[in-house]
């Protein structure tokens, strides 16, 4: 982790030094669009295979686009390493082989981005989010970036490169909660819609992450399961906090302060809200997980309000 956090330092202080230039300057469309036969004019990442194809930043494969292969480092390093190139006017030397030498074909890509001070990991395992932000951040200037969005913090990394990303519509998130993922892997359809978003801006998205704070409260990942029928955190907690806000609204409106012993035609609400949530969801206390076992209404909604600064 403090190697992964040096290598963020380092690419933030690359990307300062890059001339300032803009995204369509820097990645002009120099190549016809042939379309491929495994990209589907509907698909949601056609755009983005459109637009890489045309500035030249990602190609097809042997056999197409290939839009759920999964990148290597090494696939990534050539990338970062071109948009480099794009945006600096600075070539990439393509290695030479000496006479009986074999050089993998990432060989000149990763040397390229060693000289400008980046750490490539090894090239042929398959690449996470991280080290392709890591190596992107470390060729895009910020003046690249310029923000649409306001997101101070994420679930799982509060890492100032990869909020600018995030800012600047880039990045969205694996979740409606905004997730990096940062150990997850990449499919070319999903590189190719973060490396299209850089080369044209009118692709970046606006986005709010949805309140991660009844997960924090809880202490669960929206991925838990609460009940043997596959039923989540992510669907659960979100639901019972809309039947506490429902009420805590009932009771401001009659002047009242929100108590869990008031009631609802005879029903405490504490009762209440976990009747109804059992019966939204249709499962019942004893379909509950450990996790559901241990969690508690009250306990959780103290710690919501702590984090929300409410008295």
């Amino acid at each position: 982790m403090k190697k992964l956090i040096a290598l963020m330092l380092a690419a933030a202080l690359t990307a300062g030094c890059a001339a300032a230039v803009t995204p369509e300057e820097a990645f002009p469309d120099k190549n016809t669009y042939p379309g491929y036969a495994d990209v589907a004019g509907t698909a949601w990442y056609a755009d983005a295979a459109r637009v890489c194809y045309e500035v030249g930043l990602i190609t097809g494969t042997d056999t197409g686009f290939s839009p759920d292969k999964i990148l290597t480092v090494g696939e990534v390093a050539a990338i970062a390493a071109r948009m480099n190139e794009a945006i600096t006017g600075d070539a990439i030397p393509m290695a030479d082989p000496k006479p009986g030498e074999t050089l993998p074909w990432y060989f000149s890509y990763v040397t390229y981005l060693e000289r400008l001070g980046m750490d490539v990991p090894d090239p042929e395992k398959g690449a996470t989010r991280l080290e392709l932000l890591t190596l992107m951040g470390g060729v895009i200037p910020a003046d690249m970036l310029s923000p649409i969005n306001t997101i101070t913090a994420l679930p799982d990394t509060g890492d100032e490169t990869v909020l600018r990303f995030y800012n600047a519509g880039i990045l969205t998130g694996v979740d409606a909660w905004g997730s990096f993922a940062p150990d997850k892997s990449l499919t070319r359809a999903e590189t190719a819609a973060l490396v299209a978003r850089v080369a044209r801006p009118e692709l970046r998205e606006t986005f709010t992450p949805a309140d991660y704070a009844p997960f924090t409260a809880a202490g669960l990942k929206p991925t838990d399961v609460l009940f043997t029928g596959g039923t989540t955190a992510g669907a659960y907690l979100p639901y019972v906090q809309g039947l506490i806000d429902g009420l805590e609204a009932d009771c401001a409106a009659a002047g009242m302060e929100f108590n869990w012993f008031h009631t609802v035609d005879g029903v405490a609400f504490l009762d209440y809200v976990k009747d109804t949530a059992l019966a939204h969801f249709g499962v019942s206390k004893k379909d509950g997980t450990q996790l559901y076992q241990n969690f508690d209404v009250q306990v959780y909604y103290s710690r919501y309000l702590d984090i929300k600064g409410h008295s």
